[in-house]
């Protein structure tokens, strides 16, 4: 076992290139500074990600690295309430 092998495949593996998952990477880690518009319906993404992760999609990297993204935007969310 190599030593990245012991540390394991980042979500947006470095050695491909994956401009989608490499954004999710970035939000997820809190690198932008981004919020849900105050004309977003937060209702419609938690739906969006209820359908999403219920395989309502077909799956794409890009599918994935939305659905990343906004369960990211969520999360953020709730910890401002």
């Amino acid at each position: 076992m190599t030593e990245d092998d012991e540390r394991g495949v980042p979500d947006s593996d470095p050695r491909h290139i994956d401009p989608a998952g490499d954004l999710a990477d970035a939000v997820e880690s809190g690198a932008f500074d981004i919020e849900i518009a105050n004309d977003q319906d937060e209702a419609e993404l938690r739906e969006f990600l209820e359908r999403a992760e219920a395989g309502a999609f077909e799956a794409d990297p890009g599918l994935e690295a939305t659905v990343r993204i906004v369960r990211s935007l969520l999360d953020e969310g709730d910890e401002d309430e």
